[in-house]
C-alpha cells in the first residue's frame, strides 16, 4: 500500500524529542465515548431508550403554575408549550423555553442539560462549562483542558475526530480474514501516522483494541524485558523544549536505565506530556507568547496551581506494567486474530494494573466532575464486576487538584481501553526507535535478529489508504463542531435571565467586528478586556453573567473572571 498524496511522519527528519511528541499525539483519544461502527459485526443490540434526568414522576404546569400531575415523561418537546415546567424527584427542573428547547436546571439553578426542539442535546459540567453536545451524527465534547473535540460519523461509516488546527484522526472500517478492523490515520503538523485496531465486546461495551503494524521477533521482546549488563545513563535532549520546562515540577526522567522497559516508560510519559503541551498551544492560538503563560483549563487564577511530582514509585509501577506487556508479546508471536490487546485479556489475571492517561478526560470522583490530563497515572486494583461499563481506579499521580493523588475516580471502559492502546502503541514506537537507531545515546544495541526479523502485519497492508486531504477535512469538522455548540448553548441561555441581548452564539449578534490587528497576537492570563480587544479586535459575540464575562471570537473563546483573563478555549 502506497500513501502517495500525504507526507508520512516517518518521512520527516525528526529528532528523538520530536518523535516523542508524535508518539503521544497519534494515540491520544478522548472523552464521551460513542459506539463505533462495526463492519462484519455480531447482531446489533438495541440501544436503551433515552431517560430524562429525574425519572418518571414529575410536576407540570404553565408559567402561572396551573396543576400537578404524575406520570411517564415522553421527552417530546412538541407537545409542551413554552413555560411548561417539569419537576423531578432529585430537585431539578426542566422548563420549555420560548424556542421549544427543554432546559434542565439543578436544584441550585445551574443549567445541567438542554434538548432543542430539533433534537440536539447538550450537557454541562458542574462548573457551568459545556461538557457534551450531540446531534444525529455529531458529538462535541470538552476535556478538562478546554479543548473542543468534534466527532462526526459519515454515511459510509467512516469517522472523523477533530481537535482543530489539522489535529485528530480519520477512521475507516474494513475487514480482513473475516474480522472487523479499523484503520485510523492520525494527523499532526502536516503529516500523518497510521494505526490499526480490532473491535470486540467486553461487558456489553464495544471497544477497539490496538493492533501492532509490525511484529518483532520474540528475542527482541526478551531483550527489552530483561536487565542490561549494567545500567545506562542516557541524555534525552529535552532541556530546551518548552513542554519539559513547563512540566518540570511533575516529571523527571530516570537518571539511569537498567533495561529497555524503564527507557520506554520515560518515552511514553514524555510523549503524553509533550502532546498535552502541543494541544494547549495549538488550540488556544497562543504560540507567540511566553510558554509559561499558556492557559490550561485546570489553572486557578485565584489560588494558582502546584504540580505534584511523579515519584519514582509511580514510574516503577508504569515500568512494571510495560514489563508485563513485553512478556506477553514475547509469547504471543504473530497473530492476526489475537485479542491480546483487549481489556478482557489484560484483566483476566485478576492483578492490579496501571494506566497512563493519554487524553484530557472528565471523569467523576465522589459524584463530582474532575479532570485527568495527559501523563496522569491511575491504578486499577481489581477487575470491574461482570457487566460493568465503568471501573473505579485510584489516582497515583496528577498535575491538578480536582483529580488529586489518592482520589478514587470512575472511568469508562472505552477510556481505559484507549489508555491501554496508548501503552501498547508507545511500546511499539519505543522499540522501533531503538531498533532503527541501535546504540544511539549509549544504549545497548538490540540483538541482530531483532533488527532483521521485523515483519509487517498483513492486516496493516490490507488497510484502506488514508484520505489525501485529511487535515483539511478535520479542520472543517472542528469548525462545524464549534457552530453546533454555539447554537445549542444559545438556546440553553434562552429565557435564562442572563444578558439576553448578547448570548453566546445567539440570534442577536454584535455589530460586525473590525479586522484584528496584524502580526502575532498575545493573549495571556491576567489581561483586561481592553487589552484583549487591543490585541484581537472586537469579539463577534459577548456573554455577561454574574460571575464571568465571555468574549467569542471565530477561533477562540476568552473568559474573564474579576475583570482578568482566566481561561482561553
Amino acid at each position: 500500500m502506497t500513501h502517495r498524496p500525504l507526507k508520512t511522519l516517518s518521512a520527516v527528519p525528526l529528532s528523538l524529542a520530536a518523535l516523542t511528541m508524535l508518539a503521544g499525539s497519534v494515540t491520544a483519544t478522548h472523552a464521551a465515548p460513542t459506539k463505533p461502527t462495526k463492519p462484519a459485526t455480531p447482531a446489533k443490540t438495541s440501544a436503551p431508550a433515552r431517560t430524562p434526568a429525574g425519572g418518571a414522576a414529575h410536576t407540570t404546569g404553565s408559567a402561572a403554575g396551573s396543576h400537578t400531575t404524575t406520570g411517564t415523561r415522553t421527552g417530546s418537546t412538541a407537545a409542551k408549550s413554552p413555560g411548561t415546567t417539569t419537576s423531578h424527584p432529585d430537585g431539578s427542573k426542566t422548563t420549555v423555553s420560548s424556542k421549544g428547547a427543554e432546559v434542565t436546571k439543578s436544584p441550585t439553578g445551574k443549567v445541567t442539560s438542554v434538548r432543542t426542539a430539533d433534537g440536539k442535546e447538550a450537557k454541562f459540567a458542574s462548573n457551568g462549562k459545556v461538557k457534551e453536545v450531540r446531534t444525529k451524527d455529531t458529538v462535541v465534547t470538552h476535556g478538562p483542558n478546554g479543548v473542543r473535540r468534534t466527532e462526526v460519523e459519515r454515511p459510509d461509516h467512516s469517522r472523523l475526530v477533530a481537535e482543530g488546527h489539522g489535529r485528530g484522526y480519520i477512521q475507516h472500517p474494513y475487514t480482513y480474514g473475516g474480522h472487523a478492523y479499523y484503520s485510523r490515520t492520525y494527523y499532526y503538523h502536516g503529516g500523518y501516522y497510521p494505526a490499526y485496531y480490532r473491535g470486540y465486546y467486553y461487558n456489553g461495551v464495544y471497544l477497539n483494541a490496538y493492533m501492532p503494524a509490525y511484529y518483532y521477533p520474540p528475542v527482541y521482546y526478551g531483550w527489552a524485558y530483561n536487565p542490561w549488563p549494567a545500567p545506562v545513563a542516557y541524555t534525552w535532549g529535552w532541556a530546551g523544549n518548552p513542554w519539559y520546562g513547563y512540566y518540570g515540577a511533575y516529571f523527571r526522567p530516570y537518571p539511569v536505565y537498567p533495561s529497555a522497559a524503564f527507557w520506554i516508560a520515560d518515552y511514553m510519559v514524555a510523549a503524553s506530556l509533550a502532546d498535552a503541551y502541543a494541544v494547549a498551544a495549538a488550540t488556544a492560538s497562543l504560540e507567540h507568547i511566553n510558554p509559561a503563560h499558556l492557559v490550561y483549563a485546570s489553572y486557578d487564577p485565584d489560588s494558582g496551581t502546584t504540580s505534584p511530582t511523579m515519584t519514582k514509585e509511580v514510574k516503577d509501577a508504569v515500568t512494571d506494567e510495560i514489563k508485563l506487556e513485553l512478556a506477553a508479546q514475547k509469547t504471543q508471536g504473530e497473530s492476526d486474530t489475537s485479542n491480546a490487546a483487549s481489556l478482557q485479556t489484560l484483566l483476566a489475571d485478576n492483578k492490579p494494573h496501571v494506566f497512563v492517561d493519554s487524553a484530557a478526560l472528565t471523569v467523576t470522583s465522589a459524584g463530582t466532575d474532575c479532570g485527568l490530563t495527559q501523563g496522569d497515572v491511575i491504578a486499577l486494583s481489581a477487575p470491574p464486576a461482570a457487566g460493568a461499563t465503568t471501573a473505579d481506579l485510584r489516582v497515583l499521580a496528577s498535575k491538578q487538584n480536582d483529580c488529586a493523588k489518592g482520589n478514587t475516580i470512575t472511568v469508562a471502559m472505552t477510556d481505559l481501553q484507549d489508555m491501554h492502546n496508548n501503552l501498547l502503541a508507545n511500546i511499539d514506537k519505543g522499540m522501533k526507535e531503538m531498533k532503527d537507531n541501535p546504540g544511539k545515546g549509549g544504549l545497548p544495541a538490540p540483538p541482530a535478529e531483532a533488527i532483521a526479523g521485523t515483519k509487517q502485519a498483513p492486516y496493516a497492508a490490507a488497510a484502506p489508504a488514508p484520505d489525501p486531504n485529511g487535515a483539511a477535512q478535520l479542520d472543517e469538522t472542528a469548525k462545524q463542531g464549534a457552530e453546533v455548540e454555539n447554537q445549542v448553548v444559545a438556546e440553553a441561555q434562552q429565557d435564562d435571565g442572563v444578558a439576553p441581548a448578547s448570548p453566546i452564539g445567539g440570534t442577536t449578534p454584535a455589530a460586525a467586528a473590525p479586522a484584528p490587528p496584524k502580526g502575532p497576537i498575545a493573549i495571556a492570563l491576567g489581561q483586561t478586556p481592553e487589552q484583549v480587544i487591543a490585541a484581537k479586535g472586537q469579539p463577534v459575540n459577548k456573554f455577561q453573567s454574574p460571575t464571568k464575562l465571555v468574549y467569542i471570537y471565530s477561533d477562540m473563546k476568552i473568559i474573564f473572571v474579576k475583570g482578568k483573563v482566566s481561561d482561553v478555549q
